[in-house]
């Protein structure tokens, strides 16, 4: 009899961690970034196709923008069409609002207010990134492209 419970725990385990593995799997790749438009003042806050992200490596997106140093801030976040929940990135402290090259701060893809902002100091083409590749807040970082 012992045997038999053995055995059936041992069954019953096996599956267990399965369903788990599972769950995880499918968890981590239905959240999908593909549909993320970078949305701001130069585009009215729309999700216009020349913002449209490309995946650059497994889950780091960018898209490149052409603005003008005229010394005022250009708000701006990611997210996808509808504004969804989970795919609208906005900055993930007020540390992390202000933005300057070369440096990364964190996002929050859950904020509805929290505008990133960004002051370029000369005119220019800049390159936005969304790094979603590591663990905890997705990574921002902006870079000016030398034409």
């Amino acid at each position: 009899m012992n045997r038999l419970v053995y055995f059936s725990v041992a069954i019953l385990a096996s599956s267990l961690s399965g369903c788990a593995t599972n769950v995880i799997d499918s968890f981590i790749k239905e959240t999908s970034y593909d549909g993320l438009y970078l949305r701001g003042v130069f585009s009215w806050w729309e999700a216009d196709e020349k913002y449209k992200l490309i995946e650059l490596s497994d889950n780091a997106y960018s898209t490149t923008i052409e603005l003008i140093a005229d010394g005022q801030p250009y708000d701006f976040k990611f997210a996808d069409s509808n504004w969804s929940p989970g795919l609208n990135c906005g900055y993930a402290s007020e540390s992390d609002k202000i933005i300057v090259i070369g440096d990364s701060v964190n996002s929050n893809c859950e904020a509805t207010d929290d505008n990133f902002r960004f002051t370029p100091t000369e005119t220019g083409t800049f390159q936005f990134l969304i790094d979603f590749s590591g663990f905890g807040a997705p990574k921002v970082s902006i870079q000016h492209i030398i034409d």
